[in-house]
């Protein structure tokens, strides 16, 4: 794989491209993954635990949820259908 230094203003990224990447695979089944977790894991950075469209669990537009934290989010107080509910 051939990477390069590139400078944007003050920063320094690295860019690799070529050699073949293995799709990722989903965490639940392992088929092939099109989806990554949304779960937000701390201010800048998102679970991204590869999941198929059979193993989503989608609390909202746009959002995916791997299995482990879509039971989170079954239990959690901002769910919307555990409003009102009691503990």
């Amino acid at each position: 794989m051939k990477c390069e230094h590139i400078k944007l203003g003050d920063h320094q990224v690295i860019v690799c491209r070529g050699g073949k990447r293995k799709p990722d695979r989903c965490t639940k089944c392992g088929a092939p993954a099109g989806l990554l977790c949304d779960w937000k894991v701390d201010s800048y950075h998102t679970c991204d635990a590869p999941i198929c469209a059979k193993c989503t669990h989608s609390p909202d537009a746009g959002k995916d949820l791997c299995p482990r934290h879509a039971e989170i989010w079954a239990k959690h107080p901002e769910n919307p259908k555990n409003r009102g509910a009691s503990p």
